[in-house]
Order: C-alpha cells, then sequence, then structure tokens
C-alpha cells in the first residue's frame, strides 16, 4: 500500500479539465511536501552556559533524502522551484494539454517542493541539485528512490510523452500491481463522480426552491431528501473504489549502489 501524502497545493494556471465536478477538482490536485531543516538542540554540559545553534549547512546527500522522505517508501519526485515559476506547478504540468494523467500519477508517488534559494551552497538541500561538472545544467525536477539511488533527471521543459514514460518507469518497477490499468479506472471514477455531484446540486437546488415556495413542512422534500441519500451511499460505494485503486502494493527493493550523486562534497 503507497505511503502517507503531505498536504497539497495546486499551481495556477494550468491545463486541468475544469468541466469536472468539485470531487474530481479536489482529486486532481497535487498533494506537495514541502519539508524544512530545523537545528538540532544539544544539551547543555556541565559548566556550559549557552549552546551555540548549529548553522544551517548542506546536509550530506543521504541525509537530505531522509529529511526530504521521512521514511516514505513510494518513488520521489523532487522539484525545486525557479523566481520565475515560484508558486506554480509549471516544470512538471503543461499550460496547453490535459494534465490529469500526470497528476493521478503523482498519487504514487512522494511529492517534494524546494525553495529557489536550494541552490545555494548553504541551503540544507543543496547537495540534491548539486551540479556535477561545470556548466552542467541543473535538472528543475528528478525522480528517485527513496534512498537516493536509479535516479533521472528532467529540464523542467520536457515532452509531456517522456515525463509519462519517466513515471511509468518506475511506477513499474516500484509497485507490484499495474498503474496503466488503475489508471484507466481511475479517470472513469472521475466522470462517475461528476455525475453524482451533478446530480447532488440539482437535487438540493430543488429543495431550496421547495422550501422557498412551500416551507420547510413540504410533503415534497421527503423524496428529494431520499436521493440525496441515495447519491451519499453511491459516494461511498465509489470512494471505496477509489481508495482500492489508489492502494497499489509496493515491491519489495533490493539493495543498491550509493545514492545518486553520492561523489558530491559533505
Amino acid at each position: 500500500m503507497a505511503g502517507p501524502m503531505g498536504g497539497g497545493s495546486r499551481g495556477g494556471g494550468i491545463a486541468l479539465d475544469f468541466r469536472r465536478g468539485k470531487t474530481s477538482k479536489k482529486i486532481l490536485e497535487i498533494d506537495w511536501v514541502y519539508p524544512v531543516w530545523k537545528p538540532v538542540e544539544r544539551e547543555l554540559k556541565p559548566g556550559e552556559t549557552t549552546v551555540a545553534a548549529e548553522r544551517e549547512r548542506a546536509l550530506p546527500l543521504e541525509q537530505a533524502y531522509e529529511l526530504a522522505t521521512e521514511g516514505d517508501r513510494r518513488p520521489v519526485l523532487i522539484m525545486r522551484e525557479c523566481e520565475r515559476c515560484k508558486g506554480t506547478d509549471h516544470a512538471l504540468l503543461t499550460r496547453s494539454l490535459d494534465n490529469e494523467q500526470t497528476v493521478l500519477l503523482t498519487h504514487w508517488f512522494r511529492c517534494v517542493k524546494l525553495p529557489p534559494n536550494v541552490l545555494s551552497e548553504k541551503h540544507p538541500f543543496y547537495n540534491l541539485f548539486l551540479r556535477e561538472k561545470e556548466g552542467e545544467r541543473i535538472p528543475h525536477l528528478f525522480f528517485v528512490d527513496p534512498d537516493g539511488k536509479n535516479k533521472t533527471e528532467l529540464p523542467g521543459d520536457q515532452p509531456q510523452t517522456v515525463l509519462w514514460e519517466t513515471m511509468f518507469s518506475y511506477l513499474e518497477r516500484c509497485y507490484a500491481e499495474d498503474a496503466k490499468a488503475a489508471i484507466k479506472e481511475l479517470r472513469q471514477v472521475l466522470g462517475q463522480y461528476d455525475m453524482i455531484d451533478a446530480k447532488e446540486v440539482a437535487v438540493k437546488g430543488r429543495i431550496d426552491t421547495e422550501i422557498e415556495k412551500n416551507g420547510p413542512e413540504s410533503p415534497k422534500l421527503k423524496p428529494l431528501e431520499a436521493d440525496l441519500h441515495k447519491l451519499a451511499k453511491e459516494r461511498a460505494v465509489l470512494a471505496a473504489k477509489e481508495k482500492e485503486l489508489r492502494d497499489l502494493a509496493l515491491k519489495a527493493m533490493p539493495a543498491t549502489a550509493a545514492p545518486s550523486g553520492s561523489g558530491a562534497s559533505k
């Protein structure tokens, strides 16, 4: 089963299908986590009155991955913002094409977003984006195993087909179940949620109209309330199906070489 997900936000100006109902729109959000390094407070030794605060510094690569993943066993997507794209998901999502599949695929990754100053040498996560060679282009995002192995970098302006191919390659390697089949069914689930949402809006509108015309004791309200109850039961069944489709089982991954980029200065 997939690991826990962090709190999320969705960047603006991105092509999602806004004909979707409120439930689908909520599902079509990326659950970004924003890891923050905190200095470790050392206990006072005998004779000490103060302890110097631990200075912010670039963490060794292994520690950086530990802080970014917090024990989450899912494959990891790590994206850095730049000053131009800050507050958006433009390095991952396209502004002109349908991003639904991309967003649904991110639900099987731990999605980590880092600020533009991650490229400053004293930032705790600096080594995650360390330039290996002079003049080398620094990636905007990369996919990696939670222990820092099997890293695949992307520039941020990659074609959508390349992004999907990369994401599916991790899902096929890391999960025991078929993500491609699950995605097809999840998109059908979104359509079913949309129908339920539309029916609920219509029934609630009729209830409001009836109360306005004939008051809250109108006998016509009972069947309308029964319709709402039926839709709620349909929603619960659909939510259980959605959960089942999302909960792909992770494989037990074998140990491999050292974290990608582990030659970085520590």
